[in-house]
């Protein structure tokens, strides 16, 4: 998904990491699309994320996730 609150956003959610094949595990990468919205991934050797309601760069509202 592209989204136009900014560069940076759309960026790291597009980041493809040369090192980790899973962006789950590329410490490197913040964002990830869950469930219709976003979230800030945990990096603790799982693939769980908190869900954001703003952009972490432009403080933009993003969308809500479905539930």
């Amino acid at each position: 998904m592209t989204i136009s609150c900014c560069e940076r956003m759309n960026a790291d959610l597009h980041r493809e990491c040369p090192v980790h094949e899973d962006r789950t595990d590329c410490p490197d990468a913040f964002v990830i699309e869950m469930n219709g919205g976003f979230g800030l991934m945990v990096h603790d050797g799982g693939s769980s994320a908190v869900e954001i309601a703003f952009c972490p760069w432009c403080g933009a509202k993003l969308p809500a996730m479905a539930r």
